[in-house]
């Protein structure tokens, strides 16, 4: 059997003991199990990871695609001292917080693992693995501090996609493999990136190999298509434009809370702010708006006050050259958005930094919820206290969260 299962097949698929001429060992605290072993056994809970969690002799077994009160067949794909992966054989008996996936090649896909699960289901896992994460470190706000955004469209949402053809097929890869699987709608994509799926295949036949198509919906409904180019070559953009407004009013919210009318003597720092997508918004509110980023844009484009700056620089190195030049008398605050691994190995010095620099507002986002509050404690170490915290919703279908809180300094 193949190592990936077809969910159409398992949705679909029962089973009894007395039809099995081998019949699977039932998983229980008393059973112990090896890699290639395979075994029965209900599904416990959802990580936040994604996957089912079945525990056995003190041990978690991770199994994608399933849903809690499933009953099921798991085969043991490898071990670890305390957790193990399996992969779904056989649906025996589904659990009732089961759905059926809206896509006929959903768990082949790369793109979804929860399209299984009511949106409500998905919606508490995330919330739930976002507060869990803040619990690890230390931090724990009260439930009047927990800020909650779902999204309101669930499916159609995304506003790109990244596909792989080879003539007139068309689709994703895999999960973890350049294996390509071919689709005729994607269910997770707007209307019009389906609506030209039909002119890209055409296309498609003009090249004499595999090709690569990213398609994005832009501002004004027209689709741009952008071929064998690198990945977001057209910029960095989250996917969701709905949950995206609701990210932004969240942020602005946040940082500025009761001090609307005391701003025009305040500079903001948007740290790791790409094209200003977080403070574009804030910046006729401020003194002055400091966008960092590698990425950002040379220059002021169109529709920026001279108020707003951007810089093409790391942040570390921008940070220094502030510690350096800077005789800043203006109240500071910031907005801190870095990429999924957090501050990383610069996290200390950028904290160090933005501590002596007498920031005293910070709303820091991340779409990462351990190493989001990984950096929210390195904050609250170093002389701010957490304010509020909550999660937001760019990725309905996936266990992927956006968590963004509020530090401010103590005193």
């Amino acid at each position: 059997m193949s190592r990936r299962l077809s969910i159409a097949r398992a949705m679909s698929s029962r089973a009894s003991d007395s039809q099995s001429a081998n019949p699977a060992p039932i998983l229980s605290d008393r059973v112990d199990f090896a890699a290639g072993d395979i075994l029965e056994a209900t599904v416990e809970d959802l990580s936040r990871g994604g996957s089912g969690v079945i525990r056995s002799q003190g041990r978690v077994l991770f199994v994608p695609f399933t849903a809690p009160g499933d009953r099921i067949r798991v085969r043991v794909l490898s071990l670890e001292k305390r957790w193990a992966e399996g992969e779904l054989v056989e649906l025996l008996e589904p659990s009732p917080n089961r759905v059926a996936p809206r896509c006929p090649v959903f768990g082949k896909c790369g793109g979804c693992q929860w399209q299984h699960l009511p949106y409500e289901y998905q919606w508490k896992t995330k919330l739930s693995g976002a507060r869990h994460a803040l619990d690890r470190v230390g931090l724990k706000p009260g439930i009047e501090s927990w800020l909650e955004y779902p999204a309101r469209t669930v499916w159609n949402y995304r506003n790109r996609i990244q596909l792989r053809g080879a003539g007139k097929e068309l689709g994703f890869f895999e999960s973890g493999s350049r294996r390509r699987v071919a689709i005729e709608r994607c269910d997770i994509a707007r209307s019009e990136l389906n609506g030209v799926l039909g002119d890209v295949r055409e296309k498609g036949l003009s090249h004499p190999r595999e090709f690569k198509v990213e398609l994005e919906v832009m501002p004004d409904g027209q689709v741009r298509q952008m071929w064998n180019l690198r990945h977001a070559a057209g910029g960095f953009r989250q996917v969701h434009d709905e949950q995206n407004e609701v990210l932004k009013q969240a942020v602005a919210d946040l940082l500025i809370g009761a001090h609307s009318d005391a701003l025009s003597n305040v500079r903001l720092w948007d740290l790791y702010g790409g094209a200003g997508n977080l403070s574009q918004s804030l910046a006729g509110r401020f003194a002055r708006v400091d966008c960092v980023d590698s990425g950002s844009p040379a220059g002021r484009p169109e529709g920026f006050p001279e108020s707003y700056h951007f810089h093409r620089s790391p942040v570390l190195a921008w940070l220094k050259r502030q510690k350096r030049d800077s005789t800043e008398s203006r109240p500071l605050w910031a907005v801190l958005d870095p990429p999924r691994a957090g501050l990383d190995s610069d996290g200390g010095e950028i904290v160090s930094i933005l501590a002596r620099s007498r920031v005293e507002r910070l709303v820091a986002v991340g779409c990462d919820a351990d190493s989001w509050a990984r950096d929210l404690a390195r904050f609250t170490r170093n002389g701010w206290q957490l304010e509020r915290a909550g999660a937001l919703d760019l990725f309905p279908q996936t266990p992927h969260v956006e968590a963004l809180a509020l530090v401010v300094r103590k005193n």
